[in-house]
């Protein structure tokens, strides 16, 4: 693993400590600003746009029913200036497949796209000693 591939899992990192700690000023930061930006949420409909998506994570983040979350089995794809990280992320009525999608601004991996679907009973790949946990 090279070092950009290290400073892209950490990004990862950073987005999922935040989620795990309800920081909304973190998660915040963590968002480009320069860059278009989509989420989609499990179940949810396509999120466009900044303000959209961190008012969607400000309402999950404090509600006082947001999930506990790790996250495990990391993977980065890089590709020029953007990068691609799979994962999944462990709640406790199960695993999510997800695709969290950075691209360079500023000098530092800021997160463009997040998606998180139900993984189907089993499709589930198989569980390495790699999770990660806050």
């Amino acid at each position: 693993m090279g070092a950009t591939d290290f400073e892209v899992l950490e990004a990862n990192e950073a987005f999922y400590r935040a989620f795990a700690e309800r920081d909304v000023a973190a998660m915040g930061r963590l968002w480009a600003e320069h860059h278009p930006v989509t989420c989609v949420h499990p179940g949810w409909d396509v999120l466009a746009g900044r303000e959209s998506i961190l008012a969607s994570w400000r309402g999950i983040l404090e509600s006082g029913n947001a999930p506990a979350i790790s996250w495990s089995l990391a993977e980065a794809h890089l590709v020029g200036e953007v990068a691609l990280v799979t994962c999944h992320e462990i709640l406790p009525g199960g695993r999510l497949a997800t695709t969290n999608v950075f691209a360079r601004e500023g000098g530092a991996w800021r997160m463009v796209h997040h998606q998180a679907t139900p993984i189907a009973p089993g499709q589930e790949r198989p569980r390495l000693d790699r999770t990660q946990t806050n």
